[in-house]
């Protein structure tokens, strides 16, 4: 009788450990919250579709907006914000379809209050007549922008940060200046050299500057933008052309620029993936160059982005949507105990050997809110990769619940509640831990020892008599 019930037992507890250990690995490696809906912290978006291009689906395809301050009409690729937005739009944030997959994106132009040109890379954008979904999010008093120009171009340059941003001069003879000055394109800065013939002998003669820089693009077709000017400051230089260049195919020009800002635009494509060096070249033909006579010649605004011919549409925009809830929901208790049977012996919120552990917490969300959307369990083991596993909500207790499977003695295991609204506001408790008890398998009451005392303690837990 006595051999019969600890064989029966310990059969149990072998078959059953190695499949709760099993079910943990089942869980997704990384413990993390998606919202379902909205992007937390934000009360106001407008959906928008982008519609396909009818030469291919595009993947990480640039697309231009143009978000308004103002009151107006929807229309194409501009959307009014109606005042509800920061005046410097640094509110401004874009998601794919989910309403929370953030979208990189760049502020090209903006004037405060008034009106914001951004360019946002779309991550998927299928074939016509099929439409990608963008939402538009804004009202976050809060917030500031996370523009990046790097993240939404294959190439971009502005020199706003007073910086070269990477471009050298080639085929330089005499540079008596080089660097980041005023009178820009765009904005407050851009690039300039200035070249000066100090031999004092007249003549004819072409020169060829470059400001240059390597860029790794992979197949595919691209545009590339930029602006250029030259700057007389000796009435004998006359100056030929601005051109863009990759490598040494040349994609625009613009012939006898004069002193004026020349924008240049051109399409080109890379037949397999290779670094190449792109360019803005000024070729200047000089007559009776004058000894000390200086041509100046400035970039500004290039960028390198991806195309296709047709691009991409704007569709239709929708109403403004409102959250009007902004509140995470609140985690007010979280509890541990072992699953059945309960020690008998001091210490029994601590777990033994192979025991998994019940974990429950009492989770709301706030009066008149959107209501949860998620409650969760992270956990891990000795310091290892965190698991994510799901809670579930129990009427009668009124508590969410979910178990946490057995580990091996002497396991230190930590753990923490996650949980979002329907609103996408998300919280996450604090961290607790406990360790697994090393007990015999069999131990039911914790006292070092497998006796007729155990399966009293099993038979009580479950009301049942074990032989």
């Amino acid at each position: 009788m006595k051999t019969s019930a600890k064989v029966y037992f310990i059969s149990f507890v072998l078959i059953a450990a190695p499949l709760m250990i099993s079910y943990g690995n089942l869980i997704s490696k990384e413990a993390k919250i998606e919202s379902l809906s909205w992007l937390s912290g934000w009360s106001y978006r407008k959906a928008h579709n982008v519609t396909g291009s009818s030469a291919g689906s595009q993947i990480n395809y640039p697309v231009l907006f143009s978000i308004r301050y103002d009151n107006g009409a929807d229309n194409g690729g501009e959307v009014y914000l109606n005042g509800k937005c920061r005046s410097d739009f640094g509110d401004i944030r874009f998601t794919d379809s989910t309403g929370i997959g953030s979208l990189n994106y760049w502020i090209q132009q903006k004037t405060d209050g008034v009106q914001a040109i951004i360019w946002v890379k779309i991550n998927s954008i299928p074939k016509a007549p099929d439409c990608a979904t963008v939402y538009v999010y804004y009202g976050n008093s809060s917030a500031s922008t996370t523009s990046n120009k790097d993240w939404a171009m294959d190439l971009a340059t502005d020199f706003e940060d007073g910086t070269t941003q990477g471009w050298t001069i080639s085929w330089t003879t005499w540079v008596d200046g080089d660097g980041v000055t005023g009178s820009a394109f765009e904005g407050s800065y851009c690039r300039y050299a200035g070249r000066a013939h100090g031999s004092g002998s007249s003549g004819n003669g072409d020169f060829y500057e470059r400001f240059r820089q390597q860029k790794y693009l992979s197949e595919g077709s691209y545009i590339m933008e930029g602006a250029g000017r030259f700057s007389l400051q000796d009435s004998y230089q006359m100056p030929q052309w601005i051109r863009l260049m990759v490598g040494e195919a040349t994609v625009d020009e613009v012939a006898s620029p004069g002193i004026s800002w020349q924008w240049l635009s051109n399409n080109f494509t890379i037949s397999v993936g290779i670094y190449v060096q792109v360019s803005m070249e000024f070729h200047l033909y000089s007559s009776s160059l004058l000894m000390g006579g200086t041509q100046t010649y400035y970039m500004d605004y290039f960028f390198i982005r991806k195309w296709c011919d047709p691009e991409p549409s704007h569709g239709t925009w929708s109403a403004e949507q409102t959250s009007s809830d902004n509140t995470p929901p609140e985690i007010f208790l979280v509890a541990w105990i072992p699953t059945a049977p309960y020690p008998y012996v001091k210490n029994y919120s601590l777990p033994r050997q192979w025991e998994p552990i019940d974990v429950m917490a009492n989770v709301s969300d706030e009066a008149g809110g959107s209501g949860l959307a998620f409650v969760g369990l992270c956990y891990r083991v000795n310091s290892s990769e965190w698991w994510n596993v799901t809670m579930t909500f129990n009427e009668t207790s009124g508590f969410w619940t979910t178990t946490i499977p057995g580990q091996l003695g002497g396991s230190h295991v930590e753990f923490y509640v996650v949980t979002l609204d329907k609103a996408g506001n998300a919280n996450t408790g604090g961290v607790d831990s406990y360790y697994a008890r090393t007990l015999p398998i069999g131990d039911i009451n914790g006292d070092g020892k497998v006796g007729p005392a155990d399966f009293a303690q099993l038979s009580a837990h479950y009301g049942q008599q074990y032989p």
